[in-house]
């Protein structure tokens, strides 16, 4: 505590004249600074992962994904049926960043058109596999913008569906802590579904809402009904956690499940 100096007045009151504070010395208000960046950063990266859709500690009831990872770190990356061109940022020598994709010598993707309002970002992902069941290898590219926090974990997703014309569906939508974890088999029969995710507010509290999303040659489409118990609804809890809040009314879960289809619908194009 600070010291003060003090004197009567003329009427005997107890008079405050003087009030010394302690200061702070800069350096530890600096590495305050640099401790409380660290933490929300690191506390962040394992949201996502604290807070599951299914049990926590046990394996997806369903299987997941196995996908090809086609990008590396030079100018040009061939896979079975194409090559990946990326770039490089000088001072990012290992982050590659998509620039454009050819399928037997077909541009079918390039990040000048597919969606320039989102692409700032710092690398992307690529992998290379079969999610429709139909023996024809679809793309998925993701692409993060480098941000700290929760914001590191925002991604621009552009899937890339192969048809029976040779052509592709191509199809962005913004997603958090994508991969192809994400993707499950429900029924066995090698059309894989997509579990998508964001967070939102909701009363006093955050929530991650889990959704069910079907792909097929046309696109995608928000289903719950694939799979039973979504939309789920997580509380975004600072311990790890698993279970549907039960915390919310009707009418709010209501209100997080138009949010998330609003943001679907906002982003999916």
């Amino acid at each position: 505590m600070g010291e003060s100096d003090t004197e009567l007045d003329t009427h005997g009151t107890l008079k405050l004249s003087r009030l010394s504070l302690p200061r702070m010395p800069l350096m530890r208000i600096v590495v305050l600074l640099i401790c409380g960046v660290f933490f929300w950063t690191t506390r962040a990266g394992a949201y996502p992962e604290s807070h599951p859709p299914f049990p926590a500690g046990k394996s997806t009831p369903y299987p997941t994904l196995t996908a090809e990872a086609v990008l590396g770190y030079a100018a040009e990356v061939p896979f079975e049926e194409g090559l990946i061109r990326i770039s490089t940022s000088p001072e990012r020598e290992k982050v590659g960043r998509v620039t454009e994709v050819l399928v037997n010598g077909q541009l079918i993707f390039d990040t000048a058109t597919a969606n320039p309002d989102f692409y700032f970002q710092v690398g992307s992902r690529v992998f290379y596999s079969d999610l429709t069941g139909d023996h024809r290898k679809d793309i998925l590219i993701l692409s993060y913008p480098g941000a700290n926090g929760l914001g590191a974990w925002i991604e621009m997703a552009d899937l890339l569906i192969a048809k029976a014309d040779g052509t592709y569906k191509h199809t962005s939508f913004e997603a958090f802590a994508a991969g192809p974890e994400d993707f499950i088999d429900v029924n066995g029969d090698g059309r894989y579904k997509m579990l998508w995710v964001n967070y939102y507010f909701e009363g006093d509290h955050s929530y991650w809402v889990y959704r069910v999303v079907e792909i097929g040659d046309d696109g995608l489409r928000l289903n719950d009904q694939l799979i039973p118990g979504f939309p789920k609804i997580i509380w975004f809890t600072e311990k790890p956690n698993d279970q549907p809040s039960q915390r919310l009314t009707g009418a709010q879960r209501e209100d997080l499940i138009r949010q998330s289809t609003a943001k679907w619908q906002g982003s999916n194009q």
